[in-house]
């Protein structure tokens, strides 16, 4: 766990630097950027004239130097590993806004999951349950690490916190009075079941591919894998859930050009 979050964590320095670079070499050299159609303001746009190319090259390179707010929402799978299986896979909802920036992504990102759990598990002091309801919040950056007309892949990595949350049934009784005893000559005692869901927290250190289609300059339907390292076990819950989780999900993204 320590050597995949130091990894991780490499990795994002490794991308924030490696951005700055590519930006200081935008700034020293003067290259022709109407071939360069691969950036992330103006997308895959070629035009057929020399004239409407060097106005489109401009647009290009004028995009690059701006940052640009967008909003991506996403719908997929959530699928655990290891003894975490025991959840099964449970569908997920994300959304993700930020900015871009050169060839670089920096998103704040909302995940939910829910559903009951393929297995029963068993919380502490509480009978079995198969209750659950899961989030993320986190940081993402993404690098932009190949483009082709349309087409951009992304490198992904982020970290965050996640949320387990599962509602233990607990029981208390109610005691029969003397009266009820008496006149009905039997014991009226009853168990009360009081539900109070409790949360589990585990840091979210994550990494993997995203690969964007764009429709337009402003639009762009999207697939994103990440594999997420987690840690469920608590001293709440009995049962083992050593495991992490991969997550697939379909995008639909907005640019908000200027």
């Amino acid at each position: 766990m320590k050597k995949a979050a130091y990894f991780i964590i490499s990795l994002l320095i490794s991308l924030i630097g490696f951005a700055q670079e590519e930006h200081f070499k935008g700034m020293v050299s003067n290259y022709n950027v109407s071939e360069r159609i691969a950036t992330t303001g103006d997308l895959f746009f070629k035009t057929s004239s020399r004239a409407s190319q060097s106005l489109q090259g401009k647009t290009v390179k004028d995009s690059v130097k701006r940052t640009i707010v967008h909003v991506d929402l996403g719908l997929g799978s959530f699928i655990p590993t290891n003894k975490a299986k025991l959840i099964g896979p449970k569908p997920t909802f994300v959304i993700s806004f930020g900015i871009i920036q050169n060839q670089m992504t920096y998103d704040l990102t909302i995940a939910t999951r829910f559903g009951r759990t393929k297995e029963e598990y068993q919380p502490i002091n509480s009978d079995m349950t198969d209750h659950y309801l899961g989030g993320y919040i986190g940081i993402d950056i993404l690098r932009d690490i190949w483009s082709n007309n349309r087409n951009q892949l992304l490198l992904s990595g982020g970290f965050g916190m996640d949320l387990f949350e599962f509602e233990p049934a607990t029981y208390t009784y109610r005691d029969s009075s003397f009266l009820e005893v008496l006149l009905l000559d039997y014991d009226t005692s009853e168990r009360i079941v009081d539900k109070e869901s409790k949360n589990i927290f585990s840091p979210n250190i994550n990494f993997g591919l995203m690969y964007r289609y764009y429709l337009s300059r402003k639009n762009y339907l999207g697939v994103r894998y990440r594999y997420n390292i987690v840690d469920y076990n608590s001293r709440k819950i009995i049962t083992d859930l050593t495991g992490n989780f991969h997550s697939v999900t379909i995008h639909f993204g907005w640019k908000f050009l200027d």
